[in-house]
């Protein structure tokens, strides 16, 4: 197909593709600080239950998280927690006690 060719067909296929919704996507700005969090009344006593839960992260990250919660005396756990309580999740005191067996 020659240059002439295709650049008829992208002149007659650009008011299609413009009307389609793909191409008309309106993005919204993100709200600049993030609602704050409201506790339910009173969770049932299931949703109080240790889950766990884990995400991955570079190890280079991982290293850095570990120093830095070395550095303030914590675990890894109880430095994201005590993060996540800063914006806004309903962290309790207990919830930061070290959770690891003594030996």
């Amino acid at each position: 197909m020659g240059k002439k060719n295709m650049q008829s067909i992208v002149n007659a296929l650009t008011p299609i593709a413009n009307e389609l919704p793909t191409q008309n996507v309106k993005r919204t700005p993100a709200p600049a600080t993030p609602k704050p969090v409201t506790p339910s009344k009173k969770p049932p006593a299931s949703a109080d239950k240790p889950v766990q839960f884990g995400f991955i992260l570079r190890k280079s990250l991982r290293r850095e998280l570990a120093d830095l919660a070395d550095g303030a005396e914590m675990t890894m756990r109880s430095f994201i927690l005590l993060a996540l309580k800063e914006k806004g999740l309903s962290v309790r005191d207990e919830d930061l006690l070290d959770q690891r067996k003594q030996r």
